[in-house]
């Protein structure tokens, strides 16, 4: 099963580098004791609309059908 970053990066939505800032972003948070899940973090951050992050987890739940 492939990861919504993975999705984004395919999409052109962002970069691995983009990717893995986001990543240490939401580790960050988690080590605050704040959960949030990695879509919310990117819309946080800028690097991906909220259709982007849609259109990404469309694909991700059509392909685990």
């Amino acid at each position: 099963m492939r990861t919504l970053g993975e999705y984004l990066v395919e999409d052109g939505a962002l970069t691995d580098e983009q990717m893995q800032r986001a990543l240490a972003r939401q580790h960050e948070l988690q080590a605050r004791g704040e959960r949030k899940r990695i879509g919310d973090v990117l819309l946080e951050m800028g690097l991906v609309t909220a259709e982007q992050l849609q259109a990404a987890l469309d694909r991700q739940q059509l392909e685990r059908t």
